[in-house]
């Protein structure tokens, strides 16, 4: 459920995204191809960079949560960077007084800082659930390919449900605030879930070693008896 929500989140800030940069740089194919190539750009580099780190914690449904936690931050203030990224390309005087080469370059540079942050945490989100959900390696690609079929069906859904409904009833910015809270709910459910389980196995760590203390002593109750 939790990646579920991941994925429909991740697509509904696509959608809202492209939109308002759209508004930024124009509805052209090079504008939206910028767009575009930043928003995958920043989830390849993520999966690559921090799923390494997601293989060496210990708790990786914590670093779940808490990658969760940054993207609806970072999504709340790209609204921020959305304005000055409006105020800059126009001050700079848009794609018609810099050109078709150096207005791309800008668009990339702008598209950039407002999405390649929190793009970069959501490429991080699938490997660390899964490294969360498989202690095996037995497991590991069944899980792996279980939880990516859960994250993309969340994504199907989320670009529909904000293109047909959330954009209409609700427009950009709320459909974006909207996100953002969900997002920090399952960041804040991830972490909450990872405490129990770990009060759960240090309780159960702990009974296994009052169990073994308590048969260590019956065992040398039994030997004195005998001698």
């Amino acid at each position: 459920a939790l990646l579920f929500l991941s994925g429909l989140c991740a697509l509904i800030y696509q959608v809202v995204w492209l939109r308002e940069l759209r508004l930024v740089f124009g509805a052209s194919t090079p504008a939206s191809a910028a767009v575009l190539a930043v928003f995958m750009g920043g989830l390849g580099a993520g999966s690559l960079v921090l799923s390494k780190r997601a293989d060496r914690v210990k708790r990786p449904l914590t670093y779940y949560g808490n990658l969760e936690l940054i993207i609806g931050a970072l999504a709340a203030i790209s609204t921020f960077l959305l304005e000055f990224s409006r105020a800059a390309y126009i001050t700079l005087g848009g794609s018609t007084s810099l050109g078709t080469v150096l207005g791309t370059v800008i668009r990339l540079l702008l598209a950039a800082l407002v999405l390649l942050p929190p793009t970069m945490a959501m490429g991080g989100t699938l490997p660390a659930a899964v490294r969360a959900a498989t202690s095996s390696e037995g497991t590991e690609r069944r899980g792996a390919a279980l939880l990516y079929g859960v994250n993309t069906r969340g994504a199907v859904t989320g670009a529909t449900l904000s293109t047909f409904l959330l954009l209409e009833l609700l427009g950009t910015r709320l459909t974006l605030w909207v996100a953002c809270l969900v997002n920090l709910i399952v960041g804040l459910v991830a972490r909450l879930v990872d405490s129990a389980h770990a009060k759960a196995d240090r309780y159960a760590e702990r009974r296994r070693e009052a169990r073994a203390g308590t048969d260590d002593e019956g065992g040398e109750k039994a030997v004195a008896g005998v001698d």
